[in-house]
């Protein structure tokens, strides 16, 4: 009798290194293949991994695209970058409502946080990843239950990635003091959610009122803008700390108390309105870590075309072009590349996404982070339009 051949050893291995490199529209397909298989899809340590792939080898990158007009909330879209926006794709928005639009009050990971006022100024919020279509509404925030709150008024979500935990920051305004006009009695209460704990916790408040309505993630830390600094926010340790603003940019330069984070690094502008040229400048840590400090250095400079200004308005980056030779662009209700080498701009239009400035455009990495135990399933709305990448 024949015997029968055992796989080689290398086989589970070679198998997952295969199953790294697919989109995660296939890999949730092969978890009907064999419960092992899709124990090894599920499983946080395969998503870490595959999303290090993606970053790596910088493919699967996507640009989601929602619109916060309150008179008329729409879904969400992505775009795919590897395929130069070519394609305009549905999504289901899960808190989807037809009288009150849904807002990204923070993204990590390829995981979003969305919020949606409900009454006044209590909103519900869920964490919801696009790609997976798995959605789980949090448990409402305690704050919100308080005597003297007011609203939330900034937002984040990012990774503690000493434990593999995504947290969920809010910053809510609280009066203690049935005066609203008494500043001295205001506090500004910090609330986190964490997902692995699956609980709400109060943490330490923060000492000033944040300027950014939504913190930007980079480096295990949440960023704000503030009056005269930035501010930052170690998730692993949670606590906050401080960036200093650039002064000593010339007598031309305007500064601006605004966070820029894009490639996973932390940025800030410098506009120089005599010459229409901005600077980006990228914090640099001396020794690792935000908290231990840092400097500012100057990353790269933007100048403008001919009859194009960019005024007093900062243009904002969102991500740099797979080659590296340039970055796309956000500006009021334009997107475009600018080439670093011939100092151009190219338009950019997508399919179905009018040029009104209450689309905003989030930048991130197709990934297969779980919302959480639980999670429920968007529904299969989503669909593929046909549309044309124009140039101007």
């Amino acid at each position: 009798m024949k015997k029968s051949r055992k796989a080689p050893a290398f086989m589970p291995k070679l198998v997952t290194d295969i199953l790294l490199r697919l989109p995660v529209e296939t890999l949730l397909r092969f978890r009907c293949l064999s419960t092992s298989l899709c124990a090894e899809i599920d499983s946080p340590d395969f998503a870490k991994n595959h999303l290090c792939r993606s970053i790596q080898s910088k493919a699967r990158q996507k640009l989601i695209i929602n619109n916060e007009d309150f008179v008329d909330p729409t879904d969400f879209f992505y775009v795919n970058f590897d395929s130069n926006f070519e394609y305009t794709i549905l999504l289901n928005n899960p808190l989807k409502s037809s009288r009150r639009c849904t807002s990204v009050c923070g993204s990590c990971n390829g995981l979003f946080l969305l919020g949606i006022f409900v009454k006044d100024q209590t909103m519900d919020f869920a964490l919801w990843n696009p790609f997976t279509k798995r959605y789980r509404k949090l448990p409402p925030c305690p704050v919100q239950t308080l005597p003297g709150y007011k609203k939330f008024i900034s937002f984040g979500l990012g990774c503690d990635s000493a434990l593999n935990d995504y947290k969920s920051v809010m910053i809510a305004k609280i009066h203690e003091s049935n005066n609203d006009d008494d500043d001295d009695c205001v506090r500004f209460q910090v609330w986190v959610f964490s997902l692995k704990s699956d609980s709400w916790r109060r943490i330490q408040d923060v000492e000033d009122e944040l300027t950014s309505w939504v913190g930007s993630f980079a480096n295990g830390a949440l960023y704000w803008g503030c009056e005269n600094k930035l501010v930052g926010f170690d998730l692993a340790n949670e606590v906050f700390f401080d960036l200093p603003l650039l002064n000593d940019c010339g007598p031309t330069a305007i500064y601006y108390d605004i966070v820029v984070v894009f490639g996973g690094n932390v940025y800030t502008p410098i506009i120089h309105a005599e010459e229409d040229t901005i600077e980006f400048y990228l914090w640099v840590d001396n020794d690792g870590g935000e908290v231990a400090g840092g400097c500012w250095r100057k990353e790269f400079t933007l100048e403008k075309e001919t009859n194009v200004s960019f005024s007093l308005f900062p243009p904002f980056p969102l991500a740099y072009s797979k080659e590296g030779d340039g970055i796309l662009l956000h500006k009021g209700n334009l997107i475009y590349w600018y080439n670093f080498e011939t100092k151009k701009r190219r338009r950019v239009k997508i399919h179905l996404i009018p040029d009104v400035p209450t689309y905003n455009f989030h930048v991130c990495w197709e990934s297969l982070v779980s919302p959480g135990n639980n999670a429920a399933f968007d529904g299969e709305a989503e669909e593929v339009i046909l549309g044309d990448l124009e140039a101007d």
